[in-house]
């Protein structure tokens, strides 16, 4: 049964077949965004602290400098969590917001009646 503006379905089964596929195909969307942020934060990390222990190794930075280095990295990287907080809620606002449109589409279809929570 098609999961669209023409859902329908027949029984508590076949709704909660519909409400598991809309709520996965957003979760879905929402994680790609997360992880792909991830990917950034964690692919600039590796590239500073490559960076970090090639002048280690060369004797071209302190100790202090790379400690220091490291540290703003972190403190880079807890910001960016910091954020995810918001996209993690942004991502279960959205799964709500799509498993109640296909919840009053499905009452709408079934009954005629469109009912506006």
């Amino acid at each position: 049964m098609p999961v669209d503006a023409t859902f329908a379905p027949k029984s508590a089964e076949e709704l909660l077949e519909g409400l598991l596929s809309v709520a996965a195909g957003t979760a879905k969307k929402q994680w790609t965004a997360i992880r792909d942020e991830m990917t950034y934060q964690l692919g600039f990390i590796s590239q500073k602290t490559a960076k970090v222990m090639a002048q280690l190794a060369a004797k071209t930075i302190t100790i202090k400098a790379a400690d220091l280095t490291l540290h703003l990295l972190e403190l880079n990287l807890n910001s960016a969590l910091a954020e995810f907080k918001f996209l993690i809620y942004g991502a279960a606002q959205k799964i709500l917001t799509a498993v109640f449109d296909l919840v009053k589409t499905a009452v709408k279809n079934v009954t005629g009646v469109g009912l506006m929570f």
